[in-house]
């Protein structure tokens, strides 16, 4: 039980790829999470316009208009800046004792978001704001999407770790080996981050000049 509570998901994936994530019960927990904040953001697309996605676009990168007017570097830094923000977000909560249980409330944001774009663009456009979504908004976030989930989870089994500190006589582990394997799977998450926006940006280079809403 306690390997399971306690493995680290970033190494899981950099092993054993995306078989070992579907091996994770915990993993796969964060990511229904995930998912559920997809199918609200869609639910609540119906109430969306563009004023609404403009404001939330520097968090979720949900503004379609402006993925398809911006260039290279801007795509880059904005889906980038998007991501390390909630990054950064699961990574404070992990060294907090209870903010881990609250680190689910950041994948489910995180697919809130995407659901909330996705949904618009299927009411406003059909199948055009679907084709979109594959070849431009989908491969990018989809990796950022699964980074996130991860981290979080990361961010909740550290946090949990802590609080053992408090409970635990003897020490089973090492705090401070504990802690630097925490940077180091968050310094992980970052560079797949950075590898989610450069994705991103060559998707938005190759396709986002086909459509034009």
């Amino acid at each position: 039980m306690k390997r399971i509570i306690f493995s680290n998901p970033v190494k899981q994936y950099s092993s054993s790829g995306s078989s070992g994530l579907r091996q994770s019960r915990s993993y796969m927990m964060f990511c229904a999470v995930l998912f559920g904040g997809i199918i609200f953001g869609a639910v609540s697309s119906r109430n969306a316009d563009i004023k609404l996605l403009q404001r939330l676009d520097f968090i979720f990168q949900t503004n379609f208009n402006i993925r398809c007017s911006q260039g290279l570097i801007s795509a880059f830094v904005s889906s980038f800046a998007s991501s390390v923000m909630l990054l950064t977000v699961v990574f404070l909560l992990g060294l907090s004792l209870w903010g881990g249980f609250i680190s689910p409330v950041v994948p489910f944001f995180k697919g809130y978001g995407y659901g909330l774009s996705v949904g618009f663009l299927y009411g406003a456009y059909g199948l055009k704001g679907i084709f979109y979504n594959i070849l431009v908004i989908l491969p990018g976030s989809f990796i950022s999407a699964a980074v996130i989930a991860a981290a979080a989870l990361q961010a909740f089994r550290n946090s949990l770790r802590i609080s053992a500190c408090f409970i635990r006589t003897p020490l089973q582990e090492d705090p401070q080996k504990q802690m630097k394997g925490y940077f180091v799977s968050m310094l992980r998450a970052l560079a797949m981050c950075a590898f989610s926006a450069v994705f991103d940006m060559l998707c938005s280079l190759c396709f986002s000049w086909i459509f034009n809403f």
